[in-house]
């Protein structure tokens, strides 16, 4: 998990093994309580993810806005997933073949916005909820556009996901964020415009702006291949440091992070595979 996720300098685990106050919340709400109960003390919400997450923090920020809360801060580490799409699909010679979108994600941004994944790259797109047979049935849709050689962005998951997505979720991710930003990836390098920023009207809760920590820059290893995994080109257990240096309990590259993750997958269900 990415608590127990090591960067240059340990992991937040580490850390708070070392004395610091981390602790986990169920949501950025938590935090902002924490801040007011506590209100000699300046507390840092860790932001992370992509659409799927945004609205809450955004909500988080309204509400940390309204109550006038001056020792909350928000360190930003959201990102956008079009753009990252668009990044993929433009890597050259690129393995991707289809796409099973995810339903919570789609469900804040909606199916309109896959459209160039049909028109610009011919790839079929299908949002798929997360029950068994949901999966199963998105796939079955994928492999008929493929026999079919149809590409289009199909919607599996109607009964959830509108095809504008949640218009009052967007509209407050509008307020609170400016999503043009670039944003350095591991395994990708930096792609333009997949990270966010506070608006101006929100900059107050920004935890770099205040805190001004020196500035950093993912490090890979060269031995990894997490882009090479995220843009089909290899399998995960192909990696040198799949299931050695890297694994869910000491992962050492993003795709290990959470259960999510392909290698994280792969490496709890496909174990027979990984050992041949």
């Amino acid at each position: 998990m990415p608590y127990a996720y090591r960067g240059k300098q340990g992991s937040l685990l580490q850390a708070k093994a070392r004395g610091a106050d981390i602790r986990i919340v169920y949501s950025p709400m938590d935090a902002l309580k924490l801040a007011q109960e506590n209100p000699t003390r300046k507390v840092v919400f860790f932001g992370l993810g992509f659409e799927t997450t945004m609205p809450t923090t955004a909500i988080t920020l309204q509400q940390a806005k309204l109550r006038n809360v001056q020792n909350f801060y928000f360190f930003c580490q959201h990102i956008t997933l079009i753009p990252t799409l668009r990044s993929l699909l433009e890597q050259p010679d690129n393995g991707i073949d289809a796409f099973l979108a995810p339903g919570h994600v789609s469900m804040v941004i909606g199916t309109d916005a896959y459209s160039f994944i049909a028109t610009d790259f011919h790839r079929p797109l299908v949002v798929a909820g997360f029950e068994p047979l949901d999966l199963l049935q998105g796939v079955v849709m994928l492999v008929e556009q493929k026999i079919a050689s149809h590409s289009q962005v199909e919607n599996q998951y109607r009964r959830v996901v509108p095809d504008a997505g949640n218009l009052l979720a967007q509209q407050a991710i509008a307020e609170v964020f400016c999503v043009n930003g670039d944003s350095e990836w591991r395994g990708l390098g930096v792609i333009e415009s997949s990270g966010v920023h506070l608006t101006p009207d929100y900059q107050r809760f920004d935890a770099e702006a205040h805190f001004r920590p020196a500035p950093q820059q993912v490090c890979d290893d060269p031995r990894a291949r997490c882009g090479e995994v995220l843009t089909g080109k290899c399998k995960p257990h192909q990696c040198p440091l799949f299931g050695t240096t890297c694994n869910p309990q000491t992962a050492f590259g993003a795709l290990m992070v959470s259960s999510e993750g392909a290698c994280a997958a792969w490496y709890q269900y496909r174990q027979q595979e990984c050992e041949a």
